[in-house]
């Protein structure tokens, strides 16, 4: 009985093992059909992008604005220093009982002091942990950020090729008509077809004309666009391809996908809620002692030109006092203004914790409907792969055909007129299967393009 048992939990070990590699395995052929691993242009265009984008430089700004801010927040915490320092001559004019007296010094004058506050009810210390909070947070925005950013160059970069192989089709098209009009003519000419077949191609090349140029507007702008949030200029944008790679078989490793959450480290957006909430906390606590007494440390040395007795008679002296003195600071009553932020801090409070919540919620959602959605669109593109073969097939046997003289050359321009709307489709297909596959990693924290800056 025992080796049977024994034998079954290795089994079973063993079968868990096969999951386990098979689940680490699944990102690594996802990573490997990204299409910047075919086209060195993308990558290089998006290593670049990542490091010098306009937004990439506004949050790195941002990060060392937050960072002077926590520098500024501690300063309260140490002591301050003040010094005063002035030297002259001073002349004394005194009349006294018809007695004129003169009386004139050389002097230095000077007040220097420091101060230390030593008990705020712990409110010095939590300032400065919001401000550094609010630091953290700043810092992986750029994170955020730069991963956002990847996704969004890429389906940029995917709409540029789609929109230059409509492009490329409509003007094929175009001429096509072009070539039907003029052997429409012919026909009118030599009485063999209606005029009213020469007007309904016009309008058709009418048509085909303007969504030509709506095509090549809609070109320029996405080009303008791509360069402006890329920082790339647009003559060093990377060259847009006629068709996207085909990615390998992969129907095993999107199968075998998890249909729940996979784990993962809590993204940026969890970990800065975390600490807004955590930072709203801290304000809380330091709101309550805005109506305590606060406690610090005074020490001064001072030297100035008075009289030993403190009065307005009798001669003046250079006199240095040096002083010591614990000081308490106590706001008794504030018009309840401590008790109205104390309440606004709490709403907050509520708002944070609930945004946590629905984030977590739905974070989990949107990782299960992304291996959903990747599933789909892979079954979309096995479809479109066997539309442009099937499409690219007819063209050969339509081309040997033509040639031995069975088919008509007007049959193989229409396979042609199919093969090009089908690539349009695969292209399509294409695009749409490597957004899903760079959304689902870059969900992960593994989307390679963002971890080569250190994420």
């Amino acid at each position: 009985m025992r080796p049977c048992l024994i034998w079954m939990a290795l089994a079973s070990l063993a079968g868990g093992g096969s999951l386990m590699a098979a689940a680490v395995a699944a990102p690594d052929a996802l990573i490997e059909a990204l299409p910047e691993r075919a086209l060195p242009e993308l990558d290089a265009f998006l290593k670049r992008s990542l490091r010098e984008a306009p937004t990439m430089l506004m949050r790195r700004w941002e990060t060392e604005q937050a960072e002077a801010h926590a520098m500024a927040a501690r300063a309260p915490m140490l002591p301050s220093a003040r010094a005063y320092v002035s030297t002259g001559v001073i002349m004394e004019q005194r009349t006294d009982g018809g007695v004129d007296s003169d009386r004139t010094l050389a002097a230095v004058l000077y007040n220097a002091g420091i101060s230390q506050p030593i008990f705020h009810w712990g409110a010095l210390t939590k300032n400065y942990e919001v401000a550094k909070l609010s630091h953290a947070i700043s810092a992986r925005n750029i994170e955020e950020t730069r991963r956002l950013l990847a996704v969004d160059l890429r389906s940029r970069y995917f709409t540029l090729v789609n929109v230059n192989a409509s492009i490329e089709s409509t003007r094929r098209r175009l001429e096509d008509l072009r070539r039907q009009l003029e052997h429409a003519r012919k026909q009118v000419a030599d009485g063999f077809a209606a005029s009213a077949e020469t007007s309904t191609i016009d309008v058709q090349i009418t048509a085909t004309e303007m969504s030509l140029q709506q095509l090549e507007r809609s070109w320029d702008v996405y080009r303008r666009d791509l360069s402006r949030i890329s920082g790339v200029p647009i003559d060093q944008l990377p060259s847009v391809v006629d068709e996207l790679p085909k990615p390998g078989e992969l129907a095993t490793v999107v199968k075998n996908l998890a249909g729940t959450g996979d784990p993962a480290l809590p993204s940026v957006r969890l970990q800065n809620a975390e600490d807004a909430i955590r930072a709203e906390r801290l304000r809380y606590e330091i709101e309550s002692t805005r109506l305590r007494p606060k406690l610090g440390l005074d020490f001064s040395v001072s030297q100035d030109n008075k009289n030993p007795d403190n009065n307005a008679l009798g001669p003046k002296a250079l006199i240095t006092t040096w002083s010591a003195y614990a000081t308490v600071n106590w706001q008794l009553f504030d018009g309840f203004s401590t008790k109205a932020a104390k309440r606004a801090s709490l709403a907050r409070l509520r708002v944070y914790e609930k945004d946590r919540d629905l984030a977590i919620q739905q974070e989990a959602d949107e990782r299960r409907s992304e291996v959903t959605h990747l599933q789909v669109v892979w079954r979309q593109l096995e479809q479109a792969e066997i539309g442009i073969s099937g499409a690219r097939g007819s063209i050969e046997a339509i081309e040997k055909d033509v040639k031995a003289g069975w088919l008509p050359a007007q049959q193989l321009e229409v396979a042609r007129q199919a093969e090009r709307a089908a690539l349009e489709a695969v292209n399509g297909a294409r695009a749409n299967f490597y957004l899903a596959v760079a959304t689902y990693l870059s969900n992960r924290g593994l989307d390679p393009a963002v971890r080569e800056f250190g994420q």
